[in-house]
């Protein structure tokens, strides 16, 4: 990951997506912390969007919570804005020294080093990171205890016969004999 001169919301956001899956902050916080950003992203004004140094958390939650008319639970307006503020700190810290950055809440003892997780891990964060960002364009199929199939960019549209196509190449990985009522034998 490489600092530009960028202070956007974008490269916060991107910066977030980047350090979770790099291992310098632990994956699942750089998740929450994305999250509680887009949650209140909405109310932030043009210039605070172009530049993230003049964002002023606890204003933009009180923002937020006039404009939502106490839609949100004060208590989880208080976690979003904590985790603004965390995400806030690591990358104007990471902006001013990419090269010693640490997390100001510590995480990057628990983050697993890029090196250390397998191909399929990788694949698994990459997923989680996507259905954050474009959650309508991943379906979560579970198909047995903690084994869950992602299909990803069906179309809105899909038409019977497209979706007995894909079934067609799905039960071709299958393994066992198809029995009377299509489930596999075993």
């Amino acid at each position: 990951m490489t600092a530009d001169r960028s202070y956007s919301t974008e490269a916060l956001l991107s910066f977030l997506k980047e350090a979770g899956m790099g291992g310098l902050i632990n994956p699942a916080a750089a998740r929450a912390r994305r999250n509680a950003i887009d949650q209140l992203k909405g109310e932030l004004t043009d210039a605070e969007r172009a530049d993230v140094r003049r964002i002023d958390v606890d204003r933009l939650a009180s923002r937020f919570h006039k404009l939502e008319e106490s839609s949100i639970r004060i208590e989880v307006l208080a976690i979003y804005a904590q985790r603004f503020c965390v995400a806030l700190a690591d990358f104007l810290a990471w902006k001013e020294n990419p090269a010693g950055f640490q997390s100001v809440a510590g995480e990057q003892a628990r983050a697993m080093p890029r090196g250390s997780i397998s191909d399929e891990q990788r694949a698994a964060e990459r997923i989680a990171l996507l259905a954050t960002e474009k959650p309508s364009e991943i379906v979560p199929i579970p198909l047995r205890e903690s084994c869950t199939v992602y299909v990803a960019n069906l179309p809105a549209d899909l038409e019977p016969r497209e979706a007995e196509r894909i079934a067609r190449i799905i039960r071709a990985y299958a393994i066992g004999q198809p029995g009377p009522d299509g489930e596999d034998e075993r």
